[in-house]
């Protein structure tokens, strides 16, 4: 994934498109040397406690 131009959720395939859409629907995680990335896994599915390897809580 090329970071600020989509993100998409493992989980349940969520795709979001733009930085604004991003933020709404993912979030950015700071890795600690000024770089900010879009968090893997979307806010629904990490509210939910999804896990790799696990099927989706959210659908």
């Amino acid at each position: 994934m090329p970071y600020g131009e989509y993100a998409q959720c493992p989980c349940c395939k969520k795709t979001a498109y733009d930085k604004d859409e991003i933020e709404k629907e993912f979030g950015y995680r700071n890795v600690g040397d000024g770089r900010h990335i879009p968090q893997s896994y979307c806010r629904k599915c990490r509210s939910a406690g999804c896990e790799a390897g696990k099927p989706c809580k959210v659908k």
